[in-house]
């Protein structure tokens, strides 16, 4: 059963070993009245191998410390904050001149009330930390912080953190931190994209119970601490407990399969919006629906339903306008394969999107094209 825990016994029980070169490890953990709290970022920590995304969540979470942030001299360990939203940040992504020697140390000097080798250690663990998510070094001008892989989870801790502090957990409130703390920046993307995947994740964050997911494994299915994986897009089988009640276990089960289902369908129709910015790939279109937030829909290309069993998956999607969507459905627009392009065949006279190669961010499987197209022929 996780449970939050004081500074001394975290160190006991971990057995951590605090090296002076090392950054300690209770800096990327949750404080609150002396103790460690429980949120995604410890739940990964306990419960799933280590990877890579765990090494890009903890540069994350070191990131997101805001202890000290605004006052004329920083201590050693809250100065990253800071610098990702001021320095490393730019135009909407991370500028990797940033981190050369020259432009660290300017910065510790300025900002850190500290001995030359302290600050010299603040600079080599945290380029170490950019190393270790195979983000540095960079041939190119900007790093990719691959955050597709661990947005989702970096979400889920920022709102797991507001919580503890806070003790509120509204929809509006939630939606709110990410743009006051400028998440964009410390995950190094624009800000529209942070708030369009926000906006489409608070919901499923609310369904499976925010803090109270990590109660017990015991819990509802809804609200158990398995019922969601922000990194995964689709779950395990479950092993069933034969000790229970079956026909009470069946049904539990059931209930459990249909709302990953959902939530999985869900995540993809996001990742895919997003990854072409809620533009249409037929006309270009980027319609706004409000001042932060713009409009586009996920659509099949093979129908998912009966009789024709497509699957749901991103090489059978594509991302339309509203008015495409409709046309797409019905057969008044296809896509056909022409050398290594797909191009949009219009069945209405004199269309100017008849011919017109469309934008490709994603693979497409040609089988689902043909039959889309064979379909309507």
């Amino acid at each position: 059963m996780l449970a939050p825990v004081d500074r001394n016994t975290f160190r006991e029980r971990s057995r951590a070993c605090q090296p002076s070169g090392l950054i300690p490890l209770d800096l990327f953990l949750h404080n609150r009245r002396g103790q460690f709290s429980i949120d995604e970022f410890v739940v990964r920590a306990i419960k799933h191998d280590h990877s890579p995304i765990f090494d890009h969540l903890a540069l994350f979470v070191l990131h997101l410390n805001q202890s000290g942030v605004g006052e004329t001299k920083l201590g050693p360990a809250t100065w990253a904050n800071e610098f990702v939203r001021d320095r490393l940040w730019s135009n909407g992504s991370w500028q990797a001149s940033a981190l050369s020697d020259e432009s660290l140390d300017r910065f510790l000097l300025a900002r850190i009330d500290a001995q030359e080798e302290a600050r010299m250690q603040c600079r080599n663990n945290y380029r170490r930390l950019f190393e270790l998510c195979d983000l540095l070094p960079s041939s190119r001008s900007t790093i990719d912080s691959a955050i597709e892989q661990w947005l989702d989870a970096a979400l889920f801790i920022v709102w797991d953190r507001h919580i503890l502090e806070t003790g509120v957990h509204s929809t509006t409130r939630l939606l709110e931190v990410i743009d006051r703390d400028q998440i964009h920046k410390l995950v190094g993307t624009e800000r529209d994209h942070i708030l369009a995947r926000a906006h489409h994740l608070v919901s499923i964050y609310e369904d499976i119970g925010a803090l109270d997911r990590f109660e017990s494994d015991a819990a509802a299915p809804s609200r158990s601490a398995h019922a969601y994986d922000p990194i995964l897009e689709s779950g395990e089988d479950v092993v069933p407990d034969r000790s229970a009640d079956e026909g009470l276990h069946r049904r539990i089960e059931l209930q459990r399969v249909a709302w990953m289902k959902q939530v999985r369908d869900r995540r993809k129709s996001a990742v895919i919006k997003l990854r072409y910015n809620n533009t249409c790939q037929f006309c270009g279109t980027r319609l706004q629906a409000s001042d932060s937030q713009s409009y586009s829909e996920a659509v099949h290309i093979k129908a998912v339903d009966n009789p024709h069993n497509g699957p749901d998956r991103m090489e059978n999607m594509l991302v339309l306008c509203p008015n495409h969507h409709i046309q797409f459905d019905h057969g008044i627009l296809c896509i056909e394969k022409m050398g290594s392009d797909y191009t949009i065949n219009s069945r209405l006279a004199n269309d100017p999107l008849h011919g017109k190669a469309i934008t490709l961010r994603h693979d497409i499987r040609d089988e689902y094209a043909r039959h889309h197209f064979d379909r309507f022929r």
